[in-house]
């Protein structure tokens, strides 16, 4: 175990004073008296941002020298994951520290495609015996200030008595000027001929550098939430420039075809996208794409994606420098992460919404003094739903009976430490199972999907079928089943 901090040994003995009153985190008096020693802690939370991050190698263009600075501060976990690919479900399991299936949300859209079988589009299937304590109310009924900006939740303020609030910033298409006429397939400009300080992420970050710097005797606990990289694929000129159409490299695809060994359910899962409608009918078709527009579109999109990645990094990169002073004498612990992973082409699939691993996969960094190790590293399957009781362990409060989820400190204080599954749903018949080296899927109807990204990274050979992993893959599908029904 790592050595602590004065800040850490404060905590365990406040962990030890709660067990002794017998009322942990509940009693106003010792509250007040407690929160004294607790760090500010600061969720940053990025809307469709996958692995194209500099330190985390998902695109060899990829510019974000201040995530990359960040992760260089603490811990990157590497085998993070979304549990629902979508940005409404995924955001109700975090904050709840549930599973959609405790949630009772799956999708973003209940519309039921014609290939589901029975399976419910919504609607609690596990044996949850407790009542949810979203995260936001948590820290409230502990004594912390409590402020939110920007998108964290999909519709509504994360908890209504929060001390201060700031909805989602967008840069609306039609409040601005673009540089150029060009738009992508999905009606998206491009370049647009603004100053940082017109768009809306900058906003959220001074929003959240005043919040910072506010005076306050309680502990502060602060949500932010940037919304670039998530469609429309819009930036200030200078972003663009970095990310030439014709020079940017395109996501890996095989000499052939590695459909020709998934089942259907899994392509009609992947192409049942809830947005569909509203994006022109070509959201996640990759083979739509290059027919309307070829490669040209395809390193268009990838270069905006790029642009936008680059210019949402230097909007966190403003909050970020703020963090370095701490107006009120405490410790600061920040995690970033993202809602879901995205896909802009990998496995003929756009976007999100489907249980591969690039539309699940998301940064998760730690930086925890007295906790994380500058410049570490970890490979352990871990998923959202571990986020909850991560916060709460970092803040020193106890973990709400309700949650689902696992701290990741014993990962962060035991290099050698071992967590054997995360389990990611589209449905509540529809789940991958992650290991540290393997994902199984397993879907409604019964079909299969295994992959060993030890050999084969990108999910092109499904080994489903090959005997010589039967017994693997069995034991994967069991415990796929029995996460499902518990």
């Amino acid at each position: 175990m790592t050595t602590k901090n004065y800040a850490v040994s404060s905590i365990v003995g406040l962990l030890v004073l709660l067990a002794v009153s017998g009322c942990a985190g509940e009693d106003p008096a010792l509250l007040a008296s407690s929160s004294t020693d607790r760090p500010d802690i600061v969720l940053i939370i990025v809307d469709d941002l996958n692995d194209w991050v500099g330190v985390m190698n998902g695109h060899p263009q990829a510019l974000t020298p201040n995530l990359d600075d960040l992760a260089g501060q603490g811990m990157l976990f590497t085998n993070a994951h979304s549990n629902a690919p979508q940005c409404y479900p995924s955001r109700q399991s975090f904050l709840s520290g549930r599973y959609p299936k405790s949630t009772g949300i799956y999708f973003n859209n209940t519309t039921r495609p014609p290939f589901f079988g029975t399976q419910p589009m919504s609607g609690k299937t596990s044996k949850a015996k407790h009542e949810a304590v979203f995260l936001h109310r948590h820290f409230l009924n502990n004594n912390y200030r409590v402020v939110s900006g920007g998108k964290i939740t999909n519709f509504e303020k994360p908890d209504p008595e929060l001390d201060a609030y700031l909805p989602l910033q967008r840069t609306s298409i039609e409040d601005t000027t673009f540089t150029d006429d060009r738009v992508n397939l999905w009606g998206d400009g491009g370049p647009q001929s603004l100053d940082d300080e017109e768009t809306g992420d900058y906003r959220v970050a001074k929003w959240a550098i005043d919040q910072w710097n506010t005076p306050s005797d309680q502990p502060l606990f602060m949500t932010v939430g940037f919304y670039r990289p998530h469609r429309p694929l819009n930036a200030p000129r200078k972003y663009f420039d970095k990310f030439p159409p014709n020079e940017v490299a395109l996501p890996e695809l095989p000499e052939g075809d590695d459909w020709d060994d998934m089942p259907p359910y899994s392509i009609a899962l992947a192409r049942a996208h809830a947005h569909r409608d509203f994006h022109e009918g070509v959201y996640s078709d990759h083979e739509k794409i290059l027919e309307m527009g070829g490669e040209a579109e395809w390193r268009y999109m990838v270069s905006s994606y790029l642009a936008s990645v680059n210019y949402v990094d230097a909007q966190i990169g403003l909050l970020l420098d703020a963090l370095k002073n701490n107006p009120r004498s405490r410790e600061t612990m920040i995690i970033l992460t993202s809602d879901h992973g995205w896909n802009l082409g990998e496995k003929r699939h756009w976007t999100k919404a489907a249980l591969w691993y690039n539309t699940t996969r998301v940064p998760f960094i730690v930086v925890a003094p007295g906790f994380t190790i500058a410049g570490g590293t970890n490979n352990q399957p871990i998923s959202l739903v571990d986020l909850y009781p991560t916060l709460a362990e970092l803040a020193g409060l106890e973990v709400p009976v309700h949650i689902e989820g696992q701290s990741i400190i014993p990962l962060i204080e035991d290099p050698g430490g071992k967590r054997e599954f995360a389990f990611l749903s589209y449905g509540p018949q529809n789940t991958a199972v992650q290991t540290e080296t393997m994902r199984y899927i397993r879907y409604e109807d019964g079909s299969e999907e295994l992959y060993d990204h030890a050999t084969d990274p990108h999910e092109w050979i499904n080994l489903a079928g090959n005997e010589a992993y039967g017994a693997l893959k069995d034991s994967l599908k069991v415990e796929a089943l029995k996460f499902q029904s518990e």
